[in-house]
This record gives C-alpha cells, sequence and structure tokens, in this order.
C-alpha cells in the first residue's frame, strides 16, 4: 500500500509543482511580452492542445491495463502504442504545421510558432509511451523527474528569453527546448530501469485492432474535454486578435491552473467507490453524497477566495495593460462549481458504464460553447467567451442530468452539495482530523 501512496505523491507533486512553475513564468512571459504577443502565443498553445489530442487517441489507460495484465508481452506493447501514438501525434504535427503555415490571417511570428510547437508536438510519443511504462510499475517518479527537470529547462530559457528582449518566437523555442530535455531524461532513466530496448519492440495488428476499438468512446470524450478549454481562445483570435486572446489567457489562467484539484479529490475517491458499488448500494449512495459534497464544499472555498484576491493578483502581477482581464476573470471563475461537480459525475459514469451519457452530455457542452461564442465574442469579446464557457458547463454537467431519468438522481445529489456548504465543511473536518491522527 505504501508503494501506491509514494507514486501518487509523486504524480501529484508533478501536477503540482508544474502548474505553479507554469503560473509563475506565465506571468513573466505574459508581462513582458505584452498582450498581443503574448495572444500570439496562447493562441497557438491552443492550437497545440486541439491538435494533440490526437495523438493521445485514448490509449494512456489501456496501455496501463494492458503492460500489467500482460507482462511477457510488453515490448509488443510498447511497440503497438508507439506506432499508434506516433502515427497520431506525426499526423497531429503535420496538420498544426499546415495549419500554422497556410491559415490566412495568422502573422509572420505566429507562423514561426507553429513550426516550433509542431517539433514538440513530433516528439510526444516518446513521452507518453515511457511515462506510462513507469506508471504501470508504480515507478512514476522517474517520469516526474524527467518532466520536472523539462519544465524547469524550459521555464528558465522563456523567462530569459524575454527579459533579453528576444521576443514570442524565443518564448515558443523555449517551450519545445524544455519539452525535448524531459523526453532525452526520460529515454536514459527507462533504459538504465529495465526498460525493453526499442529494438526489441515489435506489433500485432490484432491486439492493435482491439485497443483502438477500446479507446474511441475515450478518444471524443478527450476531443470534447480539448474543446471545451481551447476552443474560446482560437475563436477569440479569429474574431477579435491576438491582444483579445492575450487578455483573456491571463483572465483564465487561475481558475484553470486548479482544475486538478477535484481530480484528485475524485481520482482519491474512485476506488473505494467501485469495491462499495459491487456489495452495498445504499453505502455507495452515501459515499457517492459524501464525495459531491466535498468537491462542491472544496469548489466554493476557491471560488471565495479568487473572487477575493484575483483581482488584486492580476493588477499586482500583471500590471495596467492586463487590468481589462479582471471582469472577465470574475465571470470565468464561477464555473468552478460545475467543473469540480463534474469530476465526481465522470467517475459516477465510468462505474456505471454510462460511456455514451458522458459522451453525449461533453459533445453537446462543447457545441454549445462553440455556438454562444460565435454569438457572444463578436458583441462582448472576452467577457462573452467567458460567459459562454460558464454557461455551456453549467449546462452539460449539471442542469443535463435532468434530462435523463437515471441521472435526475445525480442532480439532486449535487443540488443538496451546492446548496448546503456545511455538509461538505463538516466531512472536510473530519476527514483532516482523520489525516492528523494518522
Amino acid at each position: 500500500m505504501r508503494i501506491y501512496f509514494l507514486n501518487s505523491a509523486w504524480m501529484m507533486a508533478d501536477t503540482v509543482v508544474g502548474r505553479v512553475m507554469g503560473v509563475l513564468v506565465t506571468v513573466v512571459v505574459a508581462r513582458y511580452l505584452g498582450p498581443e504577443d503574448f495572444g500570439m502565443y496562447a493562441y497557438v498553445m491552443s492550437m497545440v492542445a486541439l491538435f494533440g489530442v490526437i495523438g493521445h487517441m485514448g490509449l494512456d489507460g489501456l496501455l496501463i491495463r494492458e503492460l500489467l495484465d500482460e507482462p511477457r508481452m510488453q515490448s509488443e506493447t510498447l511497440g503497438i502504442a508507439f506506432v499508434m501514438k506516433g502515427a497520431g501525434f506525426g499526423l497531429a504535427a503535420l496538420g498544426l504545421l499546415m495549419f500554422g503555415l497556410l491559415m490566412p490571417g495568422n502573422l509572420p511570428a505566429e507562423r514561426w510558432l507553429f513550426v516550433v510547437a509542431s517539433l514538440a508536438v513530433a516528439i510526444q510519443p516518446v513521452s507518453a509511451v515511457l511515462g506510462n511504462w513507469f506508471r504501470s510499475r508504480v515507478e512514476a517518479r522517474y517520469a516526474v523527474v524527467s518532466n520536472f527537470v523539462g519544465v524547469m529547462a524550459g521555464g528558465a530559457f522563456k523567462v530569459g528569453a524575454v527579459l533579453a528582449g528576444a521576443g514570442v518566437v524565443a518564448v515558443g523555442v523555449g517551450q519545445t527546448l524544455g519539452i525535448a530535455i524531459g523526453v532525452v531524461l526520460l529515454v536514459v532513466m527507462f533504459l538504465r530501469h529495465g526498460g525493453p530496448a526499442p529494438g526489441t519492440w515489435s506489433f500485432s495488428r490484432k491486439r492493435a485492432r482491439s485497443m483502438l476499438g477500446e479507446s474511441v468512446m475515450i478518444f471524443v470524450g478527450s476531443i470534447f474535454a480539448v474543446i471545451y478549454l481551447k476552443i474560446d481562445q482560437v475563436m477569440l483570435r479569429a474574431m477579435q486578435g491576438p491582444e483579445t486572446v492575450g487578455i483573456y489567457s491571463i483572465a483564465s489562467l487561475l481558475s484553470e491552473s486548479l482544475y486538478f484539484i477535484p481530480a484528485a479529490i475524485a481520482g482519491t475517491a474512485f476506488p473505494r467507490l467501485v469495491q462499495i458499488n459491487a456489495g452495498d448500494p445504499e453505502a455507495f449512495a452515501e459515499r457517492l453524497q459524501d464525495v459531491f459534497d466535498i468537491l462542491a464544499t472544496s469548489a466554493l472555498i476557491v471560488l471565495v477566495g479568487l473572487l477575493a484576491l484575483g483581482p488584486l493578483a492580476i493588477n499586482l502581477a500583471m500590471g495596467p495593460s492586463y487590468s481589462p482581464a479582471v471582469p472577465i476573470f470574475l465571470v470565468h471563475v464561477l464555473s468552478l462549481p460545475f467543473i469540480f461537480l463534474r469530476q465526481g459525475f465522470s467517475r459516477w459514469m465510468i462505474i456505471k458504464n454510462m460511456a455514451k451519457f458522458s459522451m453525449v452530455t461533453q459533445g453537446a457542452g462543447a457545441l454549445l460553447n462553440v455556438g454562444l461564442n460565435v454569438v457572444l465574442i463578436p458583441q462582448l469579446g472576452g467577457m462573452g467567451a467567458a460567459v459562454a464557457t460558464l454557461i455551456s458547463y453549467a449546462a452539460a454537467s449539471y442542469f443535463a442530468l435532468l434530462l435523463s431519468p437515471g441521472t435526475k438522481s445525480i442532480f439532486y445529489m449535487m443540488t443538496r452539495s451546492l446548496f448546503q456548504p456545511w455538509r461538505g465543511i463538516r466531512k472536510l473536518t473530519v476527514l483532516f482530523r482523520k489525516l492528523r491522527n494518522g
């Protein structure tokens, strides 16, 4: 049990440190570049996320499962994953490059950023496959250390570049450089800790088709999730220009950097929920309510803190050129309760084998977000994108539960958690006491 706890701690540390470093570097870079140049960079990174989802193909969880279930066939499993992810990320890199070079309206600096970013996407199969190999062996610390060194090196390069006045393209080079350093270190650690040499990897079409068939639903859901997160910046660039993207990116930075909190809460509770569901439906419902209570109360605590301190933090850290981000931020953070609760709902759908409902709600929410952006951005700019985000998250992750008889009970559980926050406060207090007492 201890090794699993330590492995989880390493993965959590990777997420927290990565988010903190990302926020700090982004603040420095954005302040020195200014809204327009930073908007170019944020726009290209959003396109990287949209194209990059092709490479993931929903295979990460399946890869870890196959490595655990078939340890004698790990060379074949790694070969299959590398070929499939290589094809996906290769297509993503090519698509990103062509989009950047051929899309009318892209500025010269943006085109160079797309070139640099496509190189980073092209090397992603290595880290995607080897990182999951370490996770399957409960040795996430090696992947974490490699990623941390890369993040530190890339962040240092980006900060140094803007302080030296090198411009936005150099920031993109720093991003790709950091990823490349992390990949090289990961390969070295993989070979030093018993990983089968790439020359021994093989490929099976039969197993590849089977894995791809299982991953389709996850893959489609992940596409919708990325659309949720990044399409607003892409549409802002097309309709308003890079400066608006820069303002909006800063407005969304604080709230998006905290999305890992509900994932950690729901992920920690997930194994226990699976166990209880198999034998005691009433106990399962009680524990699920506990999870929603904690998620809702955590969201409200974070929301109050951000509403109180966020505007001051933006003004102090970013300066007057980013002051228009404050009202956008105040609207954007209101979506946090729905984002937090969605994590618990997603685990419930996995346990109840409701992948189709998950995909439908994610897809409907993403389409609603796009439609609202089309209507609101021309009139309200970044504020319109924030309103679209709030409405689409509320619709897909909360109100949509009323449309199916099987999910109405979850809607009522969420409502109870949202409007009775003292329930979560009480449960969080008990939890902290248990952790303190060991």
